[in-house]
């Protein structure tokens, strides 16, 4: 008589049993992901520091009329100058105030360049000196120069004119020299005016006719020591 053996039964209906299930079992769809949330936008930063202490004086607003010294064409360029060296020398020759002991005088120094001043690459500046004499009453006349040193114009061609020269009110081949709306407030020491007068050609580096034109706006600073 044969004994059934349970344990291979078993184990054989497991089998096919499992069989069975891999068989009809078909894979899922995965979950899909979740969007991320955008994060929060930072705060801005702190405006970063400028050369403020080297404007606030004020400066020179110039514009130059004329011709290429080539020909090529008119041009009219109009460049505000407001960088001021801040060394106490620099102060006492190009920002300063004089004012004569008996108020028959005052003279002005104004040096500023076109970008922020150094020894060696940024000396492209002008120059005013102007000195009112009897100021405030019926004769009151002015001496007026403007010195030029390396002001550069470029053209969109990237052509380049450079001016290296003196203006004066009292040099023959300056023209219809004029001198408006001057002001100078002694309390906030606050200089304004505005002046024109034409260069003829030859005389200027342009070699051709030359009008030039500005308005003045600055503060000066008086020299208080003993030996001013």
């Amino acid at each position: 008589m044969k004994y059934l053996d349970f344990t291979t039964i078993y184990k054989t209906i497991l089998v096919l049993c499992l069989g069975v299930f891999l068989t009809n079992c078909e894979g899922e769809d995965g979950i899909a992901g979740i969007d991320g949330v955008d994060g929060i936008d930072g705060t801005d930063g702190i405006d970063g520091v400028g050369f403020d202490e080297l404007r606030q004086f004020g400066g020179i607003t110039l514009t130059l009329d004329g011709t290429r010294i080539d020909n090529a064409s008119a041009f009219t360029d109009t460049t505000i100058l407001e960088f001021a060296g801040i060394d106490s020398e620099a102060l006492d020759i190009g920002n300063s105030v004089v004012v004569d002991t008996d108020a028959s005088s005052i003279s002005f120094n104004i040096l500023r360049f076109i970008s922020i001043p150094d020894d060696r690459h940024q000396g492209s500046t002008a120059e005013i000196n102007l000195t009112v004499v009897n100021p405030g009453t019926e004769d009151e006349t002015f001496e007026f120069d403007m010195e030029l040193d390396e002001y550069n114009i470029i053209f969109e061609d990237l052509g380049v004119l450079q001016f290296n020269e003196t203006f004066s009110n009292d040099d023959v081949t300056v023209l219809n020299f004029s001198i408006t709306d001057f002001n100078f407030n002694s309390d906030t020491n606050n200089l304004t005016f505005s002046f024109s007068f034409d260069v003829e050609g030859g005389n200027n580096d342009s070699q051709n006719d030359l009008s030039v034109s500005g308005e003045v706006d600055v503060i000066v600073l008086e020299n208080i020591g003993i030996d001013n």
